[in-house]
């Protein structure tokens, strides 16, 4: 049985944001029509496997990025929150850079020198 909040997170993600859970359903040998619930029917139509084990790929990036430039965020407001998120990102991309390769960051520092 869903709790309250999570047919409140179901409904949110189908009908508000049109998209669906990456979710992978505990008895795959259970045909649809004896599941029980709306939002679990249409998951279990559009599951897509292929797609579910790319989220091992995203969620190490995410362990990655907070191991590396810590868990929580400081600010209080939403939209400096998004800020200083996507700054650990983009700091992480070129810590990246820098690891994988010296060539490709050179490039892209005279990619910006160039585009002032």
């Amino acid at each position: 049985m869903l709790s309250r909040r999570q047919l409140n997170l179901f409904k949110l993600c189908f009908e508000k944001l049109k998209a669906y859970p990456l979710i992978l359903q505990r008895r795959l040998d259970v045909p649809k029509h004896r599941r029980k619930g709306e939002y679990r029917k249409k998951t279990f139509d559009i599951f897509d496997y292929g797609e579910y084990l790319q989220r091992n790929k995203i969620e190490t990036l995410n362990s990655m990025i907070k191991r590396r430039f810590n868990s929580n965020v400081k600010s209080h407001k939403d939209k400096l929150q998004r800020v200083e998120i996507l700054t650990r990102v983009i700091a992480y991309n070129i810590d990246r850079l820098i690891r994988t390769g010296k060539e490709i960051i050179l490039i892209f520092i005279r990619i910006i020198r160039v585009s002032y």
